[in-house]
């Protein structure tokens, strides 16, 4: 029952997440590791219960905003916060700040070959499929694009931004698409049969629990009349 209501927390989670930009759909797997009967006869199990970020792309919605970028295909762009800790992220919501550096919608630093990409004032801004950035039609620096060998590697750090155990691996061929956005790879209707199935699926443990102890609180009645 306890692993359900971790199921539903996540579920939900998804479901709230169906129309935010660059959302990857939470997935989990329980692994049973040891299962046997205790001094008592009672049997015992031990799980335990692996999460992991599906990486399935999500639908490009264009917008013609030339600072909306999307990865077609596998990728995640770098991005950074402000103590410098690196994330991963497939939401390409850009903005450019007062100073002229190129940022996510919540704030990190978006990261090029070079480092944080800072944008000349001036000029229309360009890039290209392979992440080349350009103002004015000259180059400034390329939008660094990652993958990963072992998607369970990430860490959800927020809604869209990942954190990572392992090291991650340039991707030589991404297919980068200005003016777009890609949308949450969250299939609303698939969520909430899943939602509906660990709900009827508590109440009947629930009810195996309620029956149980309705017998053993007759048996103890039984044998206390002997």
């Amino acid at each position: 029952m306890a692993e359900l209501v971790q199921r539903q927390d996540r579920t939900a989670n998804n479901l709230a997440n169906a129309n935010t930009v660059g959302y990857r759909r939470d997935r989990a797997f329980t692994e049973v590791l040891r299962e046997r009967l205790d001094a008592e006869g009672a049997p015992q199990s031990d799980r335990r219960t692996v999460g992991w970020a599906d990486l399935t792309p999500g639908a490009l919605e264009p917008t013609g905003n030339p600072l909306d970028v999307a990865l077609e295909g596998e990728g995640l762009f770098v991005v950074a916060g402000e103590d410098g800790t690196v994330r991963y992220t497939r939401a390409g919501r850009f903005l450019m700040d007062a100073t002229g550096q190129l940022r996510t919608s919540s704030g990190l630093a978006v990261q090029g070959q070079n480092g944080p990409i800072q944008l000349p004032p001036g000029g229309p801004i360009t890039i290209g499929e392979t992440g080349e950035v350009q103002v004015a039609g000259q180059p400034v620096d390329t939008l660094q694009i990652v993958t990963f060998e072992d998607p369970a590697a990430l860490r959800r750090f927020d809604d869209t931004a990942f954190t990572a155990n392992a090291e991650p691996v340039a991707l030589d061929a991404p297919v980068v698409r200005q003016g777009f956005i890609e949308g949450s790879n969250v299939d609303p209707i698939r969520e909430m049969t899943d939602m509906i199935a660990h709900v009827r699926l508590y109440e009947a443990q629930q009810k195996v629990i309620q029956t149980t102890d309705g017998v053993l609180g007759q048996v103890t009645r039984d044998l206390g009349k002997f």
